[in-house]
């Protein structure tokens, strides 16, 4: 998932350098990276009381 995560930031990047005109599709792909990283940040703490990070 973290894979898919980059390719989708990435995708973002070429969209925004190689293809300005496309500029809202890649802030839709960029929104839904932050979604997916969100997600699997609560997918892998929902059973913690503190999240695994160095305090």
């Amino acid at each position: 998932m973290e894979f898919l995560n980059f390719v989708l930031i990435a995708w973002t990047a070429w969209l925004v350098w190689r293809r300005p005109d496309r500029e809202g599709r890649a802030f839709g792909l960029l929104i839904v990276s932050c979604l997916l990283m969100a997600l699997l940040f609560l997918v892998g703490t929902h059973t913690s009381f503190v999240p695994g990070i160095n305090l």
